[in-house]
């Protein structure tokens, strides 16, 4: 047990650079990752399902604390969100699947890694958690919603084809997740710990499949997406500061919302990109898992430091004090 508790803590601390080497893989060696390109769905299924698994009802009633600021966290992730995928889109003139896929990554609700991010930046959790959670579940309906508006202008879109997707993809999982919890809470409580290593391990499955088919892209045309999602992606933190400091909430507050905002479901993104449209349109999502995992873990590290270095600077200020 103490090996495997001293395995999950190492798969978890360094899962950014984890990531960093199944993209390569996947990228470089494509034939590698092929055959997940076919599960992608399953694995993002285990993913809600295991989300489902770690839901509390504690988690649920942060929502009640603070329902206005799961209103506007969930009112930027779906509103925000997907106009700026669409305007980047539009200045960057990318060919239309390869559009649709951005948009679709706009559209998609906020990604479970969110919620490590928020922990290691220092940010509040609860907030994170909850918002996850709301946005989710309001995917079903959202999603399609808002790309059919965008996405519209690209391809033809299915609003229920895509609605009935995701209900099945997305809230019957977590649904069977929070149910098996509530009913087997002391064996779920055994394995807990083993859940966010599962959930990340397919989420680099997913990762991992929709990179090798769209290997031959990315190495050409496709770089350009790097950047793009980049800039989408920090569009997002951009707005939840702003909107943050406009509201005058409190640090860790201000920091989850970024998060929050910023982080989308790229899996999810990626996933029905591949399953509704084509490869070219899960581009986003793939580029999407790589720069949000990596930047978000960079502006944690920075967040993290940055309280540290204060940290210490206040101290010998107070020993001080405390002498007089």
């Amino acid at each position: 047990m103490k090996f495997f508790n001293t395995f999950n803590h190492l798969y978890n601390k360094y899962l950014a650079l984890i990531v960093v080497a199944v993209a390569a893989l996947a990228l470089f060696l494509p034939h590698s990752f092929l055959w997940a390109s076919s599960y992608t769905t399953l694995f993002l299924q285990i993913v809600m399902f295991t989300m489902g698994l770690t839901m509390k009802p504690a988690d649920f009633a942060a929502v009640f604390k603070k329902p206005w600021m799961m209103l506007l966290v969930t009112f930027l992730q779906f509103t925000f969100m997907p106009l700026s995928a669409y305007l980047l889109a539009k200045f960057f003139q990318l060919p239309a699947e390869m559009a649709l896929g951005l948009i679709l990554l706009g559209c998609v609700p906020g990604g479970t890694s969110s919620n490590v991010i928020t922990y290691l930046a220092k940010g509040d959790v609860p907030l994170s958690v909850a918002a996850t959670s709301v946005s989710t579940l309001l995917a079903p309906l959202l999603t399609p919603l808002f790309l059919s508006f965008y996405g519209g202008a690209y391809l033809e879109i299915s609003f229920w084809t895509m609605f009935l997707s995701i209900i099945q993809v997305v809230l019957v999982p977590i649904i069977a997740g929070l149910v098996l919890s509530y009913f087997f809470a002391q064996h779920v409580a055994k394995v807990e710990t083993a859940l966010p290593s599962l959930s990340a391990t397919a989420v680099l499955v997913v990762l991992g499949g929709t990179v090798s088919v769209n290997s031959e892209t990315l190495l050409g045309t496709g770089m350009i997406m790097f950047l793009i999602v980049w800039l989408h992606n920090l569009s997002g933190y951009a707005i939840g500061y702003a909107v943050s400091k406009l509201f005058k909430f409190n640090r860790p507050a201000t920091r989850a919302v970024a998060v929050e905002v910023g982080l989308q479901n790229t899996g999810l993104a990626g996933s029905l990109g591949l399953a509704h449209f084509s490869p070219a349109a899960a581009l986003a999502g793939a580029a999407g898992t790589i720069v949000h995992t990596l930047f978000g873990t960079l502006y944690a590290s920075f967040m993290s430091h940055k309280d540290q270095a204060e940290t210490h600077t206040e101290e010998p200020v107070a020993t001080i004090v405390a002498e007089s």
